[in-house]
């Protein structure tokens, strides 16, 4: 499943320096392109701390093994390819070292399907829900077989129609939670609302341990491996974009402030929003 999405470990930096070359070739800051059987598009941006200029740049890479637009292609097949679902890459490079982060989203993964129609919230359909355990267990062996450790995170609303969608994800991976494999259900709207996205240090403070646990991706400035990502963090909403959008970022913004605090560029209290050029270019690239 999805096998033809980069592995975010060695691999991905052979396509980085691929893409360095696309954009030294055409001059330009964002690139959106085919390759082989995905989807890619990526952006990147220079920033001074101090006297220190680092490059960041953000790689995503969407699944085309269930295509679609919103609304008319959701949750999963029969084999646990879901709609929407796309590895997001993170790199940061300073004096020669290269660190890096992934993470993932993708559609609920059981057969579901939404009846388009002239309303202004189409109801959604569960389709097949005895083969639903099944599904996810699909899906979540194809995560665990590619990144390591999953930490599932689920933005649904827990009442009304969503509800119906997130019991049934609850209950469908009840089998094969362990310590490889979590779920944690974070009801966004209810708890943040439309503006208070502060309040997804409630999130992280549930979620931070496993962040730690299973790293990132760092090459030293001899180009030696220093640290590798060992787990994976999967995250949902119902279209995979607002309360994803703001989810990721969220955790991008984290494991960024870590690796900027171990290579000495920040000290222990210092954070992305502390240099507003910073916070300003890291919120347009991961939009």
């Amino acid at each position: 499943m999805h096998t033809f999405f980069l592995l975010f470990k060695e691999v991905s930096f052979f396509y980085f320096i691929l893409y360095q070359k696309y954009l030294f070739f055409f001059n330009i800051k964002k690139c959106l392109f085919h390759f082989l059987n995905f989807l890619t598009a990526f952006q990147s941006f220079e920033v001074a701390i101090g006297k220190d200029i680092i490059d960041v740049t953000l790689i995503a890479r969407r699944c085309t093994r269930r295509n679609g637009t919103r609304m008319w292609r959701r949750g999963a097949d029969a084999d646990g390819y879901v709609a929407n679902f796309v590895e997001s890459e993170q790199i940061l490079q300073f004096k020669g070292y290269t660190a890096s982060f992934v993470q993932v989203r993708g559609s609920i993964p059981f057969l579901w399907d939404q009846i388009v129609d002239l309303s202004y919230k189409p109801k959604f359909e569960i389709l097949k829900p005895e083969i639903a355990p099944r599904v996810a267990e699909s899906h979540f062996f194809d995560l665990r077989k590619k990144y390591g450790n999953v930490l599932a995170i689920d933005l649904v609303n827990t009442h009304g129609d969503e509800g119906r969608l997130t019991e049934t994800f609850a209950t469908s991976v009840q089998n094969i939670l362990n310590d490889d494999v979590r779920y944690y259900h974070f009801d966004f709207h209810k708890i943040c609302g439309h503006v208070h996205f502060e309040q997804l240090s409630i999130l992280y403070d549930q979620i931070e341990d496993f962040l730690i646990k299973n790293r990132y991706y760092l090459l030293n400035d001899k180009g030696e491996k220093s640290d590798t990502q060992i787990g994976i963090v999967r995250t949902n909403c119902i279209d995979c974009l607002d309360r994803t959008n703001v989810t990721q970022s969220m955790i991008g913004r984290k494991m960024m402030e870590y690796q900027l605090q171990r290579l000495g560029i920040f000290d222990a209290e210092e954070t992305i929003s502390t240099y507003p050029s910073f916070d300003d270019c890291f919120k347009i690239c991961i939009s």
